[in-house]
């Protein structure tokens, strides 16, 4: 059992399961407008071939449009403020990402019992992370200043070790005292490396991979990399009850889940 004081959240298929459909609604309608809108795409075929190439490279739009327009890949030149704010204003958060009170309530607890640094780090824009958490009911577990956005960490981003050293370095957090929930495998993989204790949020359904499938990324709950595996957060407390006396404790199987197997 290790002694914690930063717990981290991915936010996309973390913080809403992946089987909600936001992720393919953000990945596929809501960019290939903005590529056809902003970025000059006569097509929403042409937008996606391209953001797909470049998203299975680095794992972050923003950042694969960047490096896409270096590459003179682009038919017009690319602002990555415009993005952020574009996923902002167009993704339908109410649809897809409503309150989850259950997991609100666990969230809540932690924050007003545990005395822990909460945090959360994305691959995606900071704007739209802050407006996914607002729709999600979680702005005030989660401030603004404790929202770390892709474009804090470029030229860096997940699964990059920079990456996660860089939101450390800002929250004055060390490895071996931060616990990360991630639904990536190469994130849990590249924390893991660097000595961060890892949750694996694992929704466990048939079809409900998310962005997983495209990257190659789908979940492995018994990858050495793995300390725990949460099908979501809902149970946190009884599954990870250390957390609130800031300690983390390894679990190789939900502890729910083995109360439904009884």
């Amino acid at each position: 059992m290790a002694a914690i004081d930063t717990v981290l959240f991915d936010v996309d298929d973390t913080l809403y399961p992946a089987s909600s459909g936001f992720s393919d609604h953000r990945n596929g309608e809501v960019i290939c407008q903005f590529m056809v809108d902003e970025l000059g795409f006569d097509s929403f075929a042409s937008a996606k071939a391209l953001r797909d190439e470049y998203f299975q490279r680095y794992h972050s739009t923003m950042k694969g449009l960047n490096v896409a327009m270096q590459e003179g890949r682009l038919p017009k030149q690319f602002q990555q403020e415009k993005l952020a704010r574009y996923w902002a204003d167009h993704c339908d958060f109410a649809k897809y990402v409503p309150v989850d009170h259950a997991q609100l309530k666990h969230l809540q607890s932690l924050q007003q019992e545990a005395d822990l640094k909460l945090a959360v780090f994305t691959n995606s824009p900071k704007a739209y992370a802050i407006k996914c958490l607002k729709s999600l009911g979680l702005c005030k577990i989660f401030s603004d200043e404790m929202v770390f956005g892709v474009e804090d960490v470029l030229p860096d981003c997940k699964p990059q070790r920079k990456a996660f050293q860089k939101v450390l370095d800002a929250l004055g957090s060390v490895p071996e005292r931060t616990v990360m929930f991630e639904d990536s495998m190469k994130n849990i993989q590249a924390c893991k490396t660097l000595g961060i204790h890892t949750v694996l949020v694992n929704e466990g359904l048939a079809g409900s991979s998310g962005e997983a499938e495209l990257l190659n990324d789908t979940p492995r709950p018994g990858d050495p990399s793995v300390d725990a595996v949460l099908k979501d957060l809902k149970t946190l407390r009884s599954d990870l009850p250390g957390l609130w006396q800031k300690l983390f404790e390894p679990v190789s199987e939900s502890p729910a889940k083995k109360r439904k197997q009884r």
